[in-house]
């Protein structure tokens, strides 16, 4: 009885795949860095003339897409996918690698990304707008 017992809860808690988006740091594997992305350490950013050229090509209607790895205090990083489709910007930041933070994928769909100079984050700053969700993190990159 207790044998079955054990067998219950160690077998059935869910499936592996369920814990993905739900326990910060696990089953995300390890985030492998390459020359194409920008980096944002704490507002030192790395490769932003990459940057620029996606945000240029938003502007023109060009298909572009980037990543965006910003580092937490802790030194994890927080992985910023942008696609732009030539009409839609598609948004996924994975922060599954954040052992504080909520350790889930968040996707949301935009129309535009916009520039705003001496905001209260940062002097500057990128943030999605006209997004399909409103209770999502809108910003993208700041310095």
């Amino acid at each position: 009885m207790a044998g079955l017992f054990l067998l219950f809860c160690v077998g059935g808690c869910g499936e592996p795949g369920n814990q993905v988006e739900t326990q910060a740091g696990k089953q995300a594997g390890a985030y492998e860095p390459v020359e194409t992305d920008i980096v944002n350490t704490h507002g030192n950013v790395e490769n932003m003339e990459r940057f620029e050229e996606f945000y240029q090509n938003v502007v023109d209607d060009v298909e572009d897409r980037i990543r965006i790895v910003s580092y937490t205090e802790e030194g994890d990083p927080i992985l910023h996918d942008l696609e732009f489709d030539g009409n839609v910007l598609h948004s996924v930041r994975d922060s599954r690698r954040d052992t504080f933070g909520n350790g889930e994928i968040v996707k949301m769909s935009c129309e535009n990304i916009e520039y705003v100079q001496n905001g209260e984050m940062a002097d500057h700053m990128y943030r999605l707008a006209d997004c399909d969700r409103k209770d999502a993190d809108d910003s993208v990159l700041w310095y």
